[in-house]
């Protein structure tokens, strides 16, 4: 048993020195030859390695026989210590008797099992799945405090809203069913295995306290276990524990209180020092001044600014602080998430100017140490993110994501070519041939309205393509591969297991490159972490009965997420990025404080799921406020480093945002003394940071003006073509000359072209098949027509929902003006074509047009051309000027006898329809007004006009410019981000 000791031996080291460099000299100091024998335990495995960095540097790199050094598992601070291996074994059969710890997977699945077995779960599997992620945690958390789950039925649910209620009702799956259910896998949670060995451990070395010397380092203390594992440490007679930061400035009255505060930063610290049994005067001071890192003003101010609220007051009669408390301290508030990065990772940047000089930045935003590591990289430097990267964002994760949402949407365009352009796939043959077959079937079939469902459904689209026959071979060999899991999904529910092995073959063929012996899957550090996911899944896959592979990629997404994995290798050795509780040993010149928002820096308390805050408190839980008192003296600690930036984002995705309350108190406490954070100093960074993706000149742009030689002009256009000559000439460069035609967007519903394209050809058919007599159901037969016409866009349920109901209106109107119009006009024609040859100064220029439709007057065999618009038809005036020619032209080429079967003969009338299924249905309007000139001579005019444009063209100098006239716009202009019209159309003089 262990000798009673006068008082326990507890150490300090004051958070204005670099604690590992001040614990590593010490620790040689005192153990010297024999410092191989001594155990250190500390926080976390990346503080032991800190600890042997600081040997090394102690020893200036030469060889050295190094303690154990072993993680004892602060669990409440780092959630991913749950997972790893504490270290620590002890002789004895009760340890060796203790069961495994439950693989999380199987652990997660068998919860998901219960969810769902409840009456009042309606949902599937990936559901269940992403409840028990959060189910566990609150398992973990219960048992990492100690805590019975049997102690649930003590919280009376009548005492409690009846939303409680029903979670207590919900929380006995966790007391009533979970034991057993781990009793019969023969396991135990890994948090219960880790508090039983902390708690053997202790037992052990009461029993039997070991020879060689224990130091416990860091460690708060704020869980049970562990506060337990350092009382025994503390009193052995070789035992030493040294803490983190403990304040010696606050007063003993502020002092008393910090039990009932936990947001306070020494909150754990006074409770782990009451479970001691010792005062802070019992602790003594380890320090060195060569490790020196800020002055004891500096701690003393933060300490008077984040004193307990109930003390408060106690600024009035404060002393002002040193002006040396504020050197090494900048300020830099951003404008966003973005500004905020870019500016850190030129501080990193920065620090690699000077000779040794290391950087980190510390921050719990995931989402801002990932966009720094990613601005980083415009430098081509990979920094060490000590919180790694979630499996499910890796690329083998993303690969296998992405294979799960291609086989649930049954191969939809978008889903398979975000998992056919994957750097991973290659399908058996050479990545670069695969991607030149990628892109072709995309711009063969994938672009447009969707092919039919499924590989099979796209290879049938794919083989009446004009794809060449490499492409359709290469398709036929991918459909071959998806097959077998395309059947097993079309069966409906199926064994987990075999989809699950079905769905790794397909992933590991589809990513196998020509000649390698392998998948390039499971390559790498992310590969491995990939394969050991999958392993494990599949071990617990017999969890799963019945399974609907529909919910496959939901499910897979709950699975992997949280599963962090670390890059190992080729990571700078200057530039880190940590979490909080790294940097509460940590050691940096540079020390950056990013994120300090509320809600970021403290975290959200938040509310907890499960219980409230009067049945947390009644069943033994910590109060979420907790959470903020750790954040809060990890900020304590690393504001203690030599050189600090403390930053923060004005606003996130454009909503302003609340400065972190360590900030804000410190403004305030300072303001009071006319005092402030130097913010002066972040000027240079904010410009370096605006500077960063300017170009080193702008050089204003002009309107394009090419000027192709005649010869390679066009010969030959449209009538349509006219007006989009006359108003934007640079689109009939770009398209008749450049031959550049706009792409369709991916698996597109059916547009508004389609849709007039519909329309037009429902109407052609029926004029065609009725043209003397309507039958008594006209109005059906067009519908049947329609349908025809629409094929299978009716699926579509934009198309179904909007359009359809249209065309019943206009079906409607239609048959009603037909009824009218046949007793004065026939129809001759419809959709006919025609052209003419007219003569121009450098060669012939052919007209050429299809017109809607030609009417013959029943009295006077005059004619009258019509033209059918489902959108808006040009406007009285642009007919008139010659600016929308369409039907004047058309009315040239008949008087010229450029529709082949119709004879020339006086055109009487242009006019348009205008078919919008609204109200009204349609609309019969003359194409002129009432003092616009008759249909013959708008005609001959708009050949003059033509005349003039070729004859204009026809000259060399003659440029093709976009939009020469602003009040001329074209509506539909394909090409104006090609002639960077924003660019130059502001109206500046660039001169």
């Amino acid at each position: 048993m262990i000798a009673p000791l006068k008082s326990p031996n507890v150490l300090n080291i004051p958070p204005e020195y670099a604690f590992v460099d001040v614990l590593a000299r010490e620790l040689l100091r005192r153990h010297g030859a024999t410092l191989s024998e001594i155990t250190v335990l500390t926080t976390t495995r990346r503080a032991a390695r800190a600890l042997q960095s600081a040997f090394l540097r102690e020893t200036a790199g030469k060889p050295l026989m190094l303690p154990r050094m072993r993680p004892i598992g602060d669990v409440e601070e780092d959630e991913l210590l749950l997972e790893g291996d504490i270290g620590i074994g002890g002789p004895g059969e009760k340890l060796l008797s203790l069961p495994p710890a439950i693989d999380p997977l199987r652990r997660q699945l068998l919860l998901s099992r219960l969810i769902q077995a409840r009456s009042d779960h309606a949902g599937g599997i990936a559901e269940a799945a992403g409840l028990a992620t959060a189910l566990a945690r609150f398992l973990d958390q219960v048992q990492t405090e100690g805590l019975d789950l049997a102690d649930l039925k003590k919280l009376v649910p009548a005492e409690y809203a009846a939303h409680w209620q029903i979670t207590l009702e919900f929380l006995e799956i966790l007391s009533l069913n979970w034991p057993a259910i781990l009793s019969e896998e023969g396991a135990i949670d890994p948090a219960l295995r880790r508090d039983l060995l902390l708690r053997a451990q202790v037992a052990h070395w009461q029993e039997m306290p070991p020879v060689a010397p224990i130091y416990a380092v860091g460690s708060t203390g704020s869980i049970p276990a562990t506060a337990l594992l350092l009382k025994t440490v503390a009193n052995l007679p070789n035992g030493t524990v040294v803490l983190p930061g403990l304040d010696r400035h606050l007063d003993a009255d502020s002092w008393q209180t910090l039990p009932r505060d936990p947001a306070h930063p020494q909150h754990g610290l006074a409770l782990l020092l009451d479970k001691l049994g010792i005062t802070r005067e019992d602790v003594e001071n380890l320090t060195d001044e060569e490790f020196r890192t800020s002055t004891s003003a500096r701690a003393a101010l933060l300490t008077e600014a984040l004193r307990p609220a109930t003390t408060s007051d106690r600024w009035q009669q404060a002393a002002t602080p040193a002006e040396a408390a504020l050197d090494g301290i900048r300020q830099l508030d951003c404008l966003d998430a973005q500004s905020e990065a870019q500016s850190i990772a030129l501080l990193m940047r920065e620090a690699l100017e000077t000779d040794g000089k290391t950087a980190v930045l510390i921050t719990p935003d995931r989402d801002l140490s990932r966009r720094v590591g990613s601005e980083l990289r415009r430098w081509n430097i990979d920094v060490d993110d000590s919180a790694g990267i979630s499996l499910d964002q890796s690329p083998p994760g993303v690969f296998l994501r992405l294979l799960a949402r291609l086989i649930e949407s049954e191969a939809e365009p978008v889903a398979l070519l975000a998992a056919l352009k994957h750097p991973l796939a290659a399908g058996g043959v050479a990545p670069d041939v695969f991607r030149r077959h990628v892109r072709a079937l995309e711009l063969a079939i994938l672009r447009g309205p969707r092919p039919a469902s499924g590989f099979a459904g796209i290879n049938r689209a794919l083989a009446t393509s004009s794809a060449d026959e490499s492409g359709k071979s290469w398709f036929q060999e991918l459909v071959d591969l998806a097959t077998p899991l395309e059947d097993m999904v079309s069966y409906g529910d199926v064994d987990f297991s075999e989809f699950l092995k079905c769905f790794i073959q397909f992933a590991e063929k589809l990513s196998t490159p020509a000649g390698a012996e392998g998948s390039a899957l499971w390559r790498g550090n992310f590969g491995d972490a990939a394969a050991g996911f999958i392993s494990e899944l599949l071990r617990a896959a017999d969890v799963i009965d019945s399974f609907d592979p529909n919910s496959w990629p939901e499910l897979l997404d709950n699975l992997m997420r949280g599963r962090m994995v670390r890059p190992q290798y080729g990571l700078h050795p200057r530039l880190q990025i940590w979490g909080p509780i790294e940097g509460r040993l940590g050691r940096a010149d540079l020390v950056i404080l990013g994120g300090l928002n509320e809600g970021s820096w403290p975290p959200d308390a938040g509310s907890d799921p499960w219980m409230s805050r009067p049945m947390r408190e009644k069943f033994g839980l910590p109060l979420p406020e907790q959470k903020i008192g750790l954040s809060a003296h990890d900020f304590q600690q690393a504001f203690g480093a030599a050189e600090v930036v403390m930053t923060r984002a004005e606003k996130i995705d454009g909503t302003p945002t609340v400065p972190s309350r360590w900030l804000l108190r410190l403004e305030t406490f300072l303001k009071k003394f006319g005092m402030a954070l130097d913010k002066g100093a972040a000027r240079p960074i904010f410009d370096w940071q605006q500077q960063l993706d300017q170009p080193a000149a702008v050089a204003p742009v002009l309107a394009p003006r090419p000027t192709p030689p005649v010869a390679a002009r066009p010969r030959r256009l449209s009538v349509t073509r006219i007006e989009k000559w006359i108003k934007d000439p640079y689109s009939i460069f770009a398209e008749q000359i450049l031959k550049l035609s706009p792409l369709d967007d991916i698996s597109t519903d059916p547009s508004a072209a389609d849709k007039g394209t519909f329309i037009h050809a429902a109407l052609e058919q029926f004029i065609n098949h009725y043209p003397d007599v309507l039958p008594p159901d006209a109005r059906d037969k067009l519908l049947e027509l329609g349908r025809q016409a629409f094929g299978d866009v009716l699926s579509y349920p934009t198309v179904w929902a909007f359009w359809w109901p249209r065309f019943e209106r206009i079906a409607d109107w239609f048959v009603a003006f037909e009824t009218a119009r046949r007793k004065k006009f026939r129809t001759l024609e419809t959709e006919v074509k025609g052209t003419i040859k007219i003569p121009a100064p450098h060669a012939e220029f052919v007209l050429s047009g299809t017109a809607d439709r030609i009417d013959i007057s029943k009295t006077d065999s005059s004619l009258s051309i019509i033209d059918y618009k489902t959108g808006a038809p040009p406007s009285i005036t642009e007919v008139e000027t010659g600016v929308s020619p369409q039907l004047a032209l058309e009315a040239a080429m008949l008087t010229r006898s450029g529709f082949s079967g119709i004879a020339a003969a006086p055109v009487e009338e242009l006019a348009y329809i205008r078919l919008s299924g609204g109200d009204p249905a349609g609309e019969f309007r003359s194409a002129g007004g009432k003092k616009s000139p008759p249909p013959e001579m708008l005609a001959e005019e708009a050949y003059d006009g033509l005349l003039r444009l070729i004859a204009q063209f026809d000259r060399q100098a003659t440029p093709y410019l976009s939009c020469p006239r602003p009040d001329l716009p074209y509506r539909f202009n394909d090409y104006e981000h090609l002639a960077r019209v924003k660019e130059w159309s502001s109206g500046e003089d660039p001169e």
